[in-house]
């Protein structure tokens, strides 16, 4: 599609930030602090369609190689494909997974994944190992999707990444393939990591000896 189509498409929903740089189209959602980048000659259409909010929503159609995924604009928030769990554990490596929904929105990917964050700290919780196993890979199956869609969710991978550190690798988990491109955003939580932790105190406990 041409730039100035989807502009005007996406301009009919309230609160979006659309511009074109390097020649990706960016739309940026300031309530999720994330931004979709796409190339405008892999998006095949642009339509209005219906959401469950009843708020304004167009839906680009994206080529990914064969497949064509959707990613729904709508105020607030955006809704995407959460990538197969066959396309992201070794071949015919044993995995147990819970129902994935067709759809998921980028803020209730967030809210799931800090959840278990949050939950893995809860000591009166008791957590089954299989069913952890298969949540973080529900997870990152979201991730990845999010991912083919443009979008770069460092803060969400990073309670994932949190949350896969504190467990140690969970019974039942599934080997993984090898994925540069998630092993760019595990190096974009550490950075982002280590630019908000404080640094020690002048003078510090480390200083006293």
């Amino acid at each position: 599609m041409q730039v100035w189509e989807l502009t005007e498409a996406l301009a009919e929903v309230p609160g979006v930030e659309v511009s074109v740089r390097r020649g990706l189209l960016a739309i940026h959602i300031p309530a999720l602090g994330d931004t979709a980048r796409l190339d405008p000659d892999e998006i095949l259409a642009a339509e209005p369609v219906f959401v469950p909010t009843k708020a304004e929503a167009v839906q680009l159609d994206i080529r990914s190689g064969r497949a064509v995924l959707p990613l729904i604009v709508t105020v607030g928030d955006l809704v995407f494909n959460p990538a197969y769990a066959d396309d992201l554990v070794e071949p015919g490596a044993h995995r147990r997974l819970p129902a994935l929904p067709n759809l998921i929105s980028y803020s209730e990917m967030h809210r799931d994944v800090r959840a278990l964050g949050k939950a893995i700290d809860d000591a009166t919780l008791d957590l089954e190992p299989e069913i952890l196993a298969a949540t973080l890979l529900a997870h990152r199956c979201f991730l990845a999707g999010a991912m083919r869609v443009g979008l770069w969710p460092v803060r969400v991978a990073a309670w994932w990444e949190y949350a896969n550190a504190r467990v140690g690798g969970p019974v039942g988990a599934a080997p993984l393939r090898a994925d540069p491109d998630w092993d760019d955003l595990m190096a974009d939580v550490a950075e982002a990591r280590r630019q908000t932790t404080p640094a020690p105190a002048p003078g510090g406990a480390g200083a006293a000896r």
